[in-house]
């Protein structure tokens, strides 16, 4: 069997499966909600900060929500530490309209 290419959105979903904890969000907020306020952003990119604040997960969740969407190559983090931005890439865009679909 084929495996998928790892910039497919068929891979972004079996890895958010495999990294999903046992117990559910408590806000309901999911990597999916970074990505969907990142593309209703003006020019694709949002502070970090405003980031966390419009996702509404706790610290933790956030945290690790993006460093996931990081790695995976859907989202970029660009400045100082006290002040990163975080841009949407091409791949993240195109997983989001195709989620948005959904």
């Amino acid at each position: 069997m084929e495996r998928p290419k790892a910039d497919s959105f068929t891979t972004f979903l079996e890895e958010q499966q495999r990294l999903k904890p046992n117990a559910p969000p408590l806000t309901g907020a999911t990597p999916l909600t970074l990505l969907f306020k990142l593309a209703e952003a003006g020019g694709l990119r949002m502070p970090v900060t405003e980031l966390m604040a419009a996702s509404g997960m706790s610290v933790i969740d956030f945290g690790a929500a993006l460093n996931n969407l990081k790695a995976s190559g859907y989202l970029t983090l660009s400045g100082p530490p006290d002040n990163e931005v975080a841009t949407l890439t091409k791949l993240g865009e195109d997983v989001s309209r195709l989620a948005r679909q959904a």
